[in-house]
């Protein structure tokens, strides 16, 4: 009986992460949150190393976080790191003579120039209240895909609201998909520009709040720029004009731009207007930026404006909404109710991308898993290249309604015509009984 009444020891456990961010030349941030507060150990490795050895080459002690610490999250920088080196790590809790190790991440340092560059994109992935994870699925999906990863972009609204139990959900869905690279979001309006997003995420050298309310990664051949749309004072737009650029009119022949609101989207209720167009295109056209992503908007649209592709990439597990009946001017690809991301790869010269469907919501609530392109092109030096995909599925899709409109004349006409006849039949009729 003492021995059944005995309270039980309760383990370490992970909260959230581990997950990296932040990545650079020769540095990367470890970040994750464990219950209790404890001292932990990061071990970490090249790859190559790794795979040849089995053992980790390097580890570093961090000390536990504090009761009065503002956030139980810690955030540890590894740094002397090799460039264009692909790494694994893992964070271990100490508990005295107890240790619980966390499952093995992966990241990757910048590239050399000319090296291909490698990323993933989602969006607006907010808590759900079906049964069934979209987010998991998604997050599921980006971790056991193949395709190499430099790090994994986010468009905001990650969470529904800024509360510990939708971050709590968020992490827990997104486990695997944070092992696979470093993360780098910007701000949605659901986030609310709360300190608990500031608090979680390590971003790239930025500017702002906490210098990271906007942020440039130059990564190799690329720069990325992220921004945040819901800033409400003209100031904030007036710098960030000035932060976009200075970093665009940079050497890299791939120019990338990521924020929240779509600048153009086929959906007018969900649309910000002008103010967007009036404030970053002419910027974004003058420096040649290939490709700008944004959410907000929960499905899939490709448009192209004065050269400058804008993908809306709203598909990460909140539920799909219906675009309107007319596409906005540009707009070559629109599709509804998926649950989906995009991969990027950049090489010389050349960018191709494919959005993926994870899966499919159904108009009486049910979601089935598919996988299938929605979408994918190639910008060959800032030129669009025709896309055989797209092109058969359109081809089909075009004679399809072609026909159909051929279909739907010939039975026009062929109703028409029976009504002739039968008139002219009465009419003969009634002439005949006159007569």
């Amino acid at each position: 009986m003492l021995v059944l009444l005995a309270p039980m020891a309760v383990g370490a456990e992970f909260s959230h992460g581990p997950y990296a961010g932040a990545p650079s030349r020769d540095a990367v941030v470890i970040s994750w949150a464990a219950a209790p507060l404890l001292p932990a150990r990061i071990e970490y490795s090249p790859r190559s190393t790794f795979e040849l050895t089995g053992t980790m080459h390097s580890s570093i002690l961090v000390p536990a976080a504090q009761d009065g610490d503002e956030t139980p999250t810690s955030h540890v920088r590894l740094e002397a790191l090799d460039r264009s080196t692909d790494y694994v790590y893992r964070v271990v809790l100490i508990d005295e003579d107890q240790e619980t190790v966390s499952p093995m991440g992966s990241f990757s340092t910048e590239p050399a120039a000319d090296q291909p560059i490698s990323f993933v994109v989602l969006a607006d992935t907010q808590q759900q209240s079906e049964a069934v994870n979209r987010l998991e699925l998604v997050g599921d999906a980006i971790a056991a895909d193949p395709f190499p990863m430099d790090f994994i972009l986010h468009a905001g609204d990650l969470v529904e609201e800024p509360l510990q139990s939708y971050w709590d959900h968020w992490f827990a869905s997104f486990a695997g998909m944070l092992l696979r690279a470093p993360l780098i979001p910007v701000l949605g309006n659901h986030e609310e520009n709360h300190r608990s997003y500031y608090e979680a995420f390590s971003l790239p050298p930025g500017d702002g709040e906490d210098g990271k309310r906007w942020w440039a990664l130059h990564w190799g051949d690329a720069v990325v720029v992220g921004l945040d749309t819901n800033v409400r004072k003209a100031s904030d737009y007036i710098a960030q004009q000035r932060w976009a650029s200075t970093h665009l009119a940079g050497p890299e022949p791939h120019k990338f731009v990521i924020f929240h609101h779509p600048v153009f989207v086929s959906d007018a209720a969900r649309s910000t207007g002008s103010s967007l167009e009036q404030t970053y295109h002419p910027i974004f056209v003058e420096t040649g930026v290939d490709v700008v992503f944004s959410g907000h908007v929960h499905h899939y649209e490709r448009i192209v404006r004065d050269g400058v592709t804008y993908l809306v990439v709203g598909g990460g597990g909140a539920t799909p909404r219906s675009m309107g009946l007319d596409r906005v001017q540009g707009s070559v690809v629109s599709v509804e109710g998926y649950f989906f991301y995009a991969r990027v790869r950049a090489t010389s010269g050349r960018i191709d991308v494919e959005t993926v469907s994870v899966a499919e919501l159904f108009p009486n609530g049910t979601v089935a898993r598919t996988e299938q392109l929605l979408d994918a092109f190639t910008l060959s030096d800032g030129l669009p290249e025709e896309n055989a995909v797209f092109a058969l599925e359109e081809k089909a899709a075009s004679e399809e309604r072609v026909a159909l409109e051929e279909n739907v004349a010939f039975s026009v006409w062929a109703v028409v015509a029976i009504a002739v006849g039968v008139v002219l039949g009465i009419w003969a009729l009634l002439r005949a009984g006159s007569a």
